[in-house]
């Protein structure tokens, strides 16, 4: 009988720890959940932030490189002509052109190291690695061309990240637009850039 007893206690133990554990489960991953949300909510929230931030940074460039433009004779103008950035490190830059002209111009935007504390990067480097835009080079892909309607300006972002494992020191880099014409395309207008890799 006393076995008995001690066999029914022991079941009952069983599963009222069986119960416990599974309640203690549910709880657990409902925190978890809980805790998930509100991490994904968070950073939504956090990039949406940045995409603002970013925005609003480059509407202040954009306003810049308009009265630039107007106020000057200057057919292509850059946001900044010399920049400190540290290795790994971003910027957002941009560029603004003018139509002179009475025809639409359709150009191709390039970067090309002039001097460099050490050996340079390639142009495609550059224009790839460095600086993030619709890089075309040659121009050969229409679809992608940059154009200005006559008589009008145009502001375009093109951010610069320096690569990690970039000589420190100055660069002094020519940016340049090309007008589109077919095969022989003609630079339409060029500007220095300094840049100072900390």
């Amino acid at each position: 009988m006393n076995r008995q007893k001690e066999v029914y206690r022991l079941m009952s133990f069983k599963k009222k720890a069986s119960l416990d554990v599974s309640i203690s489960t549910i709880v657990i991953v409902v925190l978890a959940m809980t805790l998930l949300g509100l991490g994904l909510a968070f950073i939504k929230n956090m990039f949406g932030n940045i995409e603002e931030l970013s925005a609003s940074a480059f509407d202040k460039v954009s306003d810049q490189l308009q009265r630039e433009l107007i106020d000057s004779n200057e057919k292509l103008i850059f946001s900044q002509a010399q920049i400190s950035l540290g290795r790994g490190k971003s910027s957002l830059l941009a560029w603004g052109i003018k139509n002179d002209g009475t025809a639409k111009l359709d150009y191709w935007a390039e970067f090309t190291p002039v001097k460099c504390p050490a050996e340079c990067p390639t142009v495609k480097e550059l224009n790839s690695q460095w600086f993030t835009f619709r890089y075309n080079p040659d121009g050969n892909d229409t679809s992608i061309l940059y154009s200005v309607n006559p008589t009008e300006q145009s502001i375009k972002r093109a951010d610069l990240t320096v690569p990690k494992n970039a000589a420190p020191g100055l660069y002094l880099i020519d940016f340049s637009v090309y007008e589109e014409k077919g095969i022989n395309d003609t630079k339409y207008s060029s500007t220095d850039i300094f840049i100072t890799v900390t």
